[in-house]
């Protein structure tokens, strides 16, 4: 397996893989063949650092997390909008309710002011 190369389904790009593929003991690799590990370490660090994810499943993880994060952001928008509606349906209520009051009280004082001062438009 080379750095380079596509990782196998259920395999990552590591020393542990990379042992399971030659069939060879991690023991043996760590004791017998250190160089050919620390060449490994070397060229999976370069990769990653140019930019290169071998590895689809670190690449599948970094993806859902710039989504998760524009979820968040989107969650975070639709929050405060929903506030301010919330506060916008607040003040409206209380509008109509003080015009219900308004309207109520000129009505009391219409049927308690004489006929003669008041001229009384037909209703529609």
């Amino acid at each position: 397996m080379s750095v380079h190369s596509p990782v196998p389904d259920g395999l990552k790009c590591d020393v542990k893989s990379l042992c399971t593929l030659a069939g060879v003991p991690r023991a043996t690799l760590y004791r017998t063949y250190p160089h050919l590990k620390a060449e490994f370490d070397r060229q999976r660090t370069a990769a990653q650092e140019a930019g290169q994810q071998s590895d689809p499943r670190l690449a599948q993880i970094e993806r859902l997390k710039a989504e998760v994060a524009t979820l968040r952001e989107r969650l975070s928008r639709k929050n405060a909008e929903l506030t301010a509606l919330k506060e916008f349906q607040a003040t409206a209520l209380s509008r109509l309710a003080a015009q219900h009051n308004e309207i109520t009280r000129l009505r009391m004082d219409l049927e308690s002011t004489p006929q003669a001062e008041v001229r009384v438009f037909p209703a529609r």
